[in-house]
């Protein structure tokens, strides 16, 4: 969210929510699936013996006679046998590390159909291992499908993470979505997540924001605060489901107690308008404040208008071109047309016309149409044959 401009001013204290760019929607698809579904970059955390996906750990064996057992287990063709041993020469848990025969002893433990093993795999080549694994995509497939078949709502998502990657060499958009439907069926809550950002912005699937906000309230109804969050938005605006402030205010109260920074701006949002509230600009700029220093873009654009305006706050120029500027930086467009108008004027700082129309190119680029606008004028300026002469 962020505060617009009038047709006839360059910045106003009323604001107004905004959903995520498609530029911040094909960003958070990714991270959200890749980064969520899929846990750090190993697949072990630092505490010996647990693994990032929340299965049991491993009871390492104290005696000699109990390794031994277990290798007789896993040669023995005993599935579980053969991932236990897996993971422990992986890991070097127990017995001496050998990645090698590790890995020989998990595809061994998947061909025999555990579906742990199999799952382990899949993230294994899908995320690498450095120094060890490399990135396999095709293998990832071939063991995230066997497992997603098992119904492993983990794996099913995953497996479409990866079909829907534009980077991927295996990608296969419309496989992906369904495997996604399948895990969000199964309640999770990190596919269901995608699949609202995914109908929200018509991203592989047709636009539909009655099953945004479907997708979306079942992954809220779990505590996931960024689908709190875009519920929230979705009451505000009244987009696929029935507007009301009310409940908005509920659904970003609820993100922003989990740390959520783009529901705490909403809120400041709210407040600066009396909107499920009572008009309170302190309370907006706090609110502001808390979501710009946990780093978002929509917050550090807001605490900028505010300074700017001294709407809830002492007006300070120099502020509010630094809050646009940590904003521009990320690419918002708002923050990075108010930045280069600052710059034009040399408000809180010294004119610089080159930056000023660096930071409004930008902003246009991204379709931002005030900033289109501003383009457009000055190049009608220039090519009037009177644009030369000084103003009156």
């Amino acid at each position: 969210m962020c505060f617009v401009p009038r047709t006839n001013s360059t910045f106003v204290g009323v604001v107004a929510l905004s959903t995520c760019t498609l530029r911040h929607v094909r960003r958070a698809l990714w991270i959200t699936l890749l980064v969520s579904l899929c846990g750090c970059t190993h697949l072990r955390t630092s505490e010996a013996g647990r693994w990032s996906w929340g299965w049991p750990p491993w009871s390492r064996r104290a005696e000699a006679t109990a390794d031994d057992a277990l290798k007789a287990d896993a040669e023995a063709g005993d599935a579980a046998a053969q991932y236990t041993l897996g993971f422990s020469l992986l890991y070097g848990e127990g017995l001496p590390r050998n990645v090698g025969e590790g890995l020989a002893w998990l595809r061994k433990s998947g061909e025999n159909g555990y579906l742990k093993a199999q799952a382990a795999l899949g993230l294994l080549y899908m995320k690498g291992m450095p120094g060890d694994v490399s990135i396999d995509e095709r293998q990832a497939v071939q063991w995230l499908t066997k497992a997603a078949r098992q119904g492993h709502a983990s794996s099913q998502a995953s497996l479409g993470a990866l079909l829907l990657s534009q980077s991927s060499s295996v990608r296969d958009p419309e496989a992906g979505v369904v495997w996604l439907k399948r895990a969000a069926d199964q309640g999770d809550e990190t596919a269901q997540v995608a699949l609202g950002l995914m109908y929200q912005k018509g991203y592989v699937v047709a636009q539909n924001d009655t099953e945004s906000v479907r997708w979306y309230s079942k992954a809220a109804e779990q505590g996931h605060a960024t689908a709190q969050t875009q519920l929230g938005i979705a009451r505000y605006r009244g987009r696929g489901v029935a507007q009301s402030f009310d409940e908005a205010r509920i659904w970003f109260e609820r993100a922003a107690a989990q740390d959520n920074a783009l529901a705490m701006s909403n809120l400041g949002v709210m407040a600066s308008r009396g909107e499920a509230m009572p008009r309170d600009d302190a309370q907006a700029v706090a609110w502001f404040r808390k979501s710009a220093e946990r780093g978002c873009d929509d917050g550090q654009s807001n605490l900028g208008a505010a300074y700017y305006k001294g709407i809830g706050v002492e007006q300070s120029f120099a502020e509010a071109q630094a809050w646009f500027r940590k904003a521009a930086d990320q690419g918002h467009a708002g923050a990075q047309f108010r930045l280069g108008l600052m710059l034009a004027s040399g408000q809180g700082t010294a004119a610089d016309a080159a930056a000023a129309a660096t930071w409004i190119e930008k902003s246009a680029q991204q379709g931002f149409p005030p900033a289109v606008k501003w383009l457009q004028g000055k190049a009608n300026n220039s090519q009037s044959p009177s644009s030369s002469q000084p103003e009156r």
